[in-house]
């Protein structure tokens, strides 16, 4: 064999063993991406817990925001995973919150990781992040619990609001058992038909809007007007 046929032969195996290994791990991917996982945010311990299979994985540190720009609460999915960098550290993962951009990312400020440092968003030590964006897909479930109330609603709700106020008037809805959604702070046709049958519960008028009376009487209903543990160990125990 010529210097010339043995120079491409070889370079035929290599491409030919590259291509294997690349059918290989892609083929392996999916089984991962595809797990059934979900993410629970406890913002008062400051902790992430990553779910696979209905089954703690494991729990992370992270650092929430600060109470002039504090992290929303409510149930939402990711929508978005990047490979940033800079002060969102190695990995980015949006979720679907409808108010405003935020997410789950690492930072270049590792001290602050278990404190109440951000600007709303969740930072992780980059080799925590780094695990979770591994194993989460975009539509992965984030649920993110604290202290309830999650805020006082100080306006009228209607269709096509949104915001932390709206997840918190959903929170109420579904502690009257009028509404079964998700806590995602959307004023949609569900809230409106909730509210809708609220209204009819307590002898008010059917308008499908939630006003300031609404909400009292829903606090009253659920006796939610004082500060309450969140729910979530009753549905994810730590």
């Amino acid at each position: 064999m010529t210097a010339w046929c043995r120079r491409y032969t070889l370079l035929f195996l290599a491409v030919a063993i590259a291509s294997f290994a690349m059918v290989f791990f892609v083929h392996q991917k999916p089984s991962v991406a595809t797990t059934r996982t979900r993410i629970v945010i406890n913002v008062l311990k400051r902790r992430l817990s990553l779910y696979v299979a209905g089954k703690r994985f494991s729990t992370y540190p992270v650092a929430i925001g600060n109470p002039w720009t504090p992290s929303p609460r409510g149930e939402f999915v990711v929508t978005q995973k990047s490979i940033w960098g800079d002060g969102f550290g190695t990995r980015w993962m949006r979720i679907s919150t409808p108010w405003g951009i935020y997410g789950i990312h690492g930072t270049n400020r590792p001290w602050s990781v278990g404190t109440v440092a951000s600007h709303g968003c969740f930072r992780m030590l980059n080799r925590d992040v780094e695990q979770v964006y591994a194993l989460v897909s975009v539509g992965t479930p984030v649920t993110i619990e604290g202290i309830t109330p999650y805020v006082k609603i100080r306006r009228e709700l209607r269709p096509g609001n949104i915001g932390q106020d709206v997840v918190e008037l959903q929170r109420l809805l579904r502690l009257a058992h009028v509404y079964s959604g998700p806590l995602e702070g959307i004023y949609n046709g569900p809230v409106t038909q909730a509210v809708e049958k609220f209204d009819v519960m307590v002898k008010e008028p059917v308008t499908g809007i939630a006003t300031l009376k609404t909400t009292a009487l829903l606090q009253r209903l659920t006796n939610q007007n004082t500060l309450q543990p969140g729910y979530i160990n009753r549905v994810y125990p730590q």
